[in-house]
């Protein structure tokens, strides 16, 4: 007996290490970035991504090929063109954000939102794509700050994606959610228990036995003074046009709540201390602090886009991130708003 179940335990565990292995080679082909790639590494190799001093970019003038998504990076280490020196009488436009902004999904740099928004407007404005995966706003913050100058934007455009700062909600909690299946804790890098864990998020909790909704007070307090430090340095730059873009999901109240619950679930994988209901309150909530800075702020617009963009599978490919018919929607969007702009209409 001690035999077999050895035995068991010892093709389980093969069979788990083929499927690891399986998936890094997948996420290598595709998307060109993989723990094989990690592991590879030398002094005189490149990684993908480059931690600075509060935020991360791309390694500069590098280009990352998978079967599915190409990624060129600019001498800044944003996902956008090279910059020249800026012409006298041209425009200038930062999208700043997150992975959202980035197009975590975009085949190419051309068809992220920010490369169609300049396509859209026949060249008027030179748009710049300055989000990078996993910068949450005080990370934009610092990318603008330190990153970011002496590029003598006209306009800014923040899209701050909101997942990276919810994410602190669950971690100053404990979860108080009560699981039909136990909970699996394993390295990031480690794609199977990743991927176990994302299509399991309906089986392991109970949706009805779920805590209240947190307090966000603190957080919304510290977005709020993020989002004036950017303003501020904005305008400091001469910048004439901030709009502050409402962050969307694809996932809607209007929606049957068993759509929102698939929609969602990897936003109930990232956060796994709120209920589908919670996350789009606290969504609300993180968009109404938007339009209340914008309002107190001269120069400053708060953008609705959620009547723009719909939600559900056609716009985007998870709870965030759009597909390629979400990316041409948000760049039909911003460009609309700004064609309303007193110097677009020249």
């Amino acid at each position: 007996m001690d035999s077999q179940l050895c035995n068991t335990l010892i093709v389980v565990l093969l069979l788990f290490v083929l499927a690891e292995v399986a998936l890094q080679w997948r996420a290598e082909v595709k998307f060109g970035n993989s723990i094989f790639s990690a592991v590879a590494a030398t002094d005189n190799s490149v990684s993908m991504f480059e931690a600075r001093d509060g935020f991360k970019i791309l390694s500069a003038n590098q280009r990352f090929d998978g079967s599915s998504i190409s990624v060129q990076s600019n001498r800044l280490g944003l996902r956008s063109p090279e910059l020249g020196q800026k012409m006298p009488g041209s425009s200038r436009l930062i999208v700043l954000g997150a992975s959202s902004t980035y197009g975590a999904y975009a085949r190419t740099n051309a068809e992220t939102f920010p490369a169609l928004l300049q396509q859209r407007l026949n060249g008027q404005l030179e748009v710049i794509n300055a989000g990078i995966p996993g910068n949450d706003l005080d990370s934009q913050y610092q990318l603008y700050r330190q990153q970011l100058s002496g590029l003598h934007e006209d306009i800014l455009i923040v899209y701050s994606g909101l997942s990276n700062d919810i994410g602190r909600l669950c971690r100053k909690q404990q979860s108080g959610k009560s699981y039909a299946l136990p909970q699996l804790s394993a390295p990031k890098w480690l794609l199977s228990v990743d991927l176990l864990l994302k299509n399991t998020t309906d089986l392991r909790y109970v949706p009805y036995k779920y805590q209240p909704m947190p307090d966000l007070a603190s957080l919304l307090a510290q977005y709020q003074t993020t989002l004036q430090a950017i303003i501020q340095l904005a305008k400091q730059r001469g910048v004439q046009h901030i709009l502050l873009a409402e962050n969307l999901t694809s996932f809607r109240p209007e929606q049957p709540l068993s759509l929102q619950q698939a929609l969602a679930s990897s936003a109930l994988y990232y956060t796994p201390c709120l209920d589908v209901q919670q996350f789009s309150e606290v969504f609300r909530q993180y968009n109404h602090t938007l339009a209340q800075v914008a309002v107190k702020q001269q120069g400053v617009h708060y953008l609705p886009l959620s009547h723009l963009v719909p939600g559900g599978r056609q716009h985007f490919t998870d709870s965030v991130h759009f597909t390629a018919k979400g990316e041409q929607a948000m760049a039909d969007a911003l460009a609309e708003a700004l064609r309303g702009l007193p110097e677009m209409a020249k």
